[in-house]
């Protein structure tokens, strides 16, 4: 009520059970086969000088869509949709239930803006723990569960050893994925904002990218996020590949692996060898 009286709601003449375009009828809403296309340059820029960018965009990294609210997709091809839903607030305040993470929308083909006509469509908001990704995760780094539209991966939760991965703003870091190269990429969470909330890396400015409410994760602390114990050659052999000073351009988390100091050699005193007898 408070957001359609604000002029905030997505849906503000919408009936149930009145005509809404293909997929409603008097008895409910049908089933209306629909085809999401996505165009992903699948290899991200990290060091581009327009990072961060908004979460939804295509056209600058790239891509296209003909799913406006996509910020990426699944590996069974179904769309992941940003934090929100039919308003300004995350799905958990807006306390919408959702089975596998998503959940459907319903027939919009008579709506106009700001939201896209469409039938009815499935498509993911949190994480889809349904599937494979997600289960039997042990302690090696996630496995793959889709693609952002900025062309960069977006793995389960957690990352090598079963920890937890160190996230930049945006939701994703530098760090080794589950084949051991070291990329830039984006892990799915249990809290907002579920997959991403920019186009990363962060740089400390994911706040600019946000039309509203700031979806922005708490972020690591410093510019740059890199996953705990990554080999710093490693990373800068990756980001070789576009801008071999980006990385001395920021902060950056501490992240480089532990080296233990070496143990002193100690002698014994009064230790004699079998030898001479002598005292060493």
């Amino acid at each position: 009520k408070a957001e359609i009286e604000g002029g905030t709601c997505m849906f503000p003449n919408l009936t149930c059970g009145a005509e809404n375009g293909p997929g409603s009828m008097k008895y409910g809403d049908v089933w209306v086969p629909m085809e999401g296309n996505y165009k992903i340059l699948l290899k991200g820029n990290p060091t581009r000088s327009d990072r961060p960018g908004d979460m939804y965009d295509a056209a600058t990294v790239g891509g296209e869509k003909n799913i406006g609210a996509s910020t990426g997709v699944a590996i069974n091809g179904i769309g992941i949709q940003g934090p929100n839903d039919a308003g300004d607030v995350s799905i958990d305040d807006a306390d919408i239930q959702l089975a596998c993470g998503g959940h459907v929308t319903p027939p919009l083909g008579d709506i106009k803006e700001p939201v896209q006509a469409g039938p009815p469509m499935f498509h993911f908001h949190k994480s889809p723990e349904c599937m494979e990704p997600f289960e039997n995760v042990g302690v090696k780094h996630a496995k793959l569960m889709g693609w952002a539209i900025d062309g960069f991966k977006i793995f389960a939760y957690q990352d090598v050893g079963g920890v937890d991965p160190v996230v930049d703003e945006c939701g994703g870091h530098f760090g080794p994925i589950d084949s051991g190269e070291i990329e830039y990429h984006y892990h799915s969470r249990q809290i907002v904002p579920y997959h991403l909330a920019c186009q990363g890396p962060s740089l400390g400015n994911c706040a600019e990218t946000q039309r509203g409410t700031n979806y922005c994760h708490p972020g690591c602390g410093a510019e740059v996020c890199v996953q705990p114990g990554t080999s710093e050659a490693a990373l800068r052999a990756y980001l070789d590949q576009w801008d071999p000073t980006w990385l001395d351009k920021y902060t950056t988390n501490d992240y480089k692996p532990k080296v233990e100091p070496a143990k002193e050699n100690h002698i014994i005193e009064n230790n004699y060898t079998q030898a001479t007898g002598q005292h060493l």
